[in-house]
Order: C-alpha cells, then sequence, then structure tokens
C-alpha cells in the first residue's frame, strides 16, 4: 500500500486498539482456526478501500466504524469456521475415545475372560466405529460411562431431545452392525 505518513500513524493507533477487542471477542474454538490479528488486518483493510480511515473525520468516529467492520467480520467468521450440527467439541471427541481403554482394563480376570472381553470390545470398536461421530460419542457416554442424557446434552452442547434421537439412532444402527458381525 502506498500511504501517507499521517494515515500509517493512524492505522498504528487503531490496530492496537482493534487488536484488543478481536483477541478478547474471538471464542478460543476460532482462534485455533483464524488469528484474530488476521481480522484485525481485514478490518483495516476494508477500512481503508471505503476510504474511512484516510477521511478527516476524528479519530473515535473512524474507530467505531473500523470497531463495527471488526464485528461484521467476526460474526463471518463464525458462521464460515463454526461448528456443523453434526461437529461435536473435540474435547468430548477425546474423552469419549479415553473411556473405553479405561472401560476395557479389568485386572481381575482370568485370561480366558480376557479373550472372550477382548472378543467381544473388537466387536464393539467395530460396530461403535460406523456410527457418525456424534451418535458414537453419545453412545459410549451413555452405555460405556453411564452418563445421564442431560448431561451428554450439556457436554455435546445440544438439546435432550436431540441426545435422545442421537441414542436410539445410534443404538439401532449398532444393533444391526453387531447382528451383522
Amino acid at each position: 500500500m502506498n500511504e501517507t505518513p499521517e494515515l500509517e500513524t493512524r492505522l498504528e493507533r487503531h490496530t492496537h486498539l482493534l487488536m484488543q477487542w478481536a483477541t478478547t471477542q474471538t471464542p478460543g474454538w476460532l482462534r485455533a482456526k483464524l488469528d484474530p490479528a488476521d481480522l484485525v488486518q481485514q478490518t483495516l483493510m476494508e477500512g481503508v478501500k471505503a476510504g474511512v480511515v484516510g477521511d478527516a473525520k476524528a479519530d473515535h468516529e473512524v474507530l467505531a466504524v473500523l470497531r463495527r467492520i471488526l464485528a461484521n467480520n467476526l460474526i463471518d467468521a463464525v458462521r464460515k469456521f463454526g461448528r456443523g450440527r453434526a461437529d461435536v467439541s473435540p474435547d468430548v471427541f477425546a474423552d469419549s475415545s479415553r473411556s473405553m481403554g479405561d472401560w476395557l482394563a479389568a485386572p481381575d480376570t482370568s485370561p480366558s475372560e480376557r479373550y472372550i472381553r477382548s472378543e467381544r470390545f473388537d466387536k464393539l470398536a467395530q460396530g461403535l466405529a460406523t456410527l457418525p461421530d456424534a451418535q458414537r460419542i453419545v453412545v459410549e457416554m451413555r452405555y460405556l460411562q453411564g452418563a445421564k442424557v442431560s448431561e451428554i446434552a450439556k457436554a455435546i452442547e445440544r438439546t435432550e431431545g436431540a441426545v435422545a434421537a442421537l441414542l436410539h439412532r445410534g443404538v439401532t444402527a449398532l444393533r444391526n452392525e453387531l447382528t451383522d458381525l
């Protein structure tokens, strides 16, 4: 960009304030996908392109317009990178996978019991692997971890009715898959 020294100074003044605002307003899950500095850069470019920054307006007026542009850019980023209805939080995803190993471990069983359990576990793991992530996670949380439907709903950020529907579809699909195996 071919900027005048006055425009550069104005951009630097606003960059610091916009950066603070973007950092505090950007959700953590979005920061993993998009750096707040990128949002600020995009905002400043849009402000310069629209002529807002170069105008003879007072700094507080320019900052207000830039904050509005930044808010719109943040809303667009949330829409673009936001989780879909079928997505599940990575934390919940990791916890559900860990729980299967804990469930399998039972130190007080005989070798033959461990073998039978291992065979059942393999079939169950194969069946669970065929389920969509959301269904698999709610089935594991409910039946392997013993979580209540309300706890599952809170963990995966869904309604209890949605969790009940996922459980029903997951168990039905798992039952069909295990009879095939």
